[in-house]
């Protein structure tokens, strides 16, 4: 009778895998954050912060050509789509005997329900060494309003 021996190994989880299911399990899929992940591809880490005019949305995504990258914009949401190409992915890679392979890679998505009406007609979006950004203005109707008081 063969016994296969317990590898503690086969059964790990990487300290990466642990928390990005933690983190989709405790904010991603919660409606009160304002993001959500499609299914079948990675959640895109990003910043996002207002101005009085706009929001802005930076991301990294490192290799990522400028036409590889979806922006939809419909209401208030806004859903950004991305492929980070990997050495991996390469024909001649597989030839190779992968030691390591932990950078990120593949399908990256992120949609984002922003909390006030945006002017999708001029959303604007730019690739800079690796960096996402992109710039939502807020609707006119959205916008903070300094009311002048006059003197009678």
């Amino acid at each position: 009778m063969v016994m296969n021996r317990w590898d503690p190994f086969t059964d790990l989880v990487t300290l990466r895998q642990a928390m990005d299911r933690l983190f989709d399990q405790s904010f991603v899929r919660s409606g009160q954050t304002g993001a959500r992940e499609v299914t079948g591809a990675r959640s895109m880490p990003i910043d996002l912060y207002e101005r009085d005019s706009d929001y802005i949305i930076k991301a990294y995504l490192p290799g990522v050509r400028a036409e590889d990258v979806g922006i939809n914009a419909d209401q208030g949401t806004l859903t950004i789509k991305a492929h980070i190409p990997s050495e991996a992915e390469r024909e001649e890679a597989k030839n190779y005997r992968w030691l390591v392979n932990e950078l990120g890679y593949g399908d990256v998505v992120r949609t984002v329900i922003l909390p006030s009406m945006i002017d999708a007609s001029k959303i604007d979006a730019a690739v800079e060494n690796g960096i996402l950004t992109v710039t939502v203005p807020k609707a006119e109707e959205a916008k903070p309003k300094k009311i002048t008081v006059r003197a009678k």
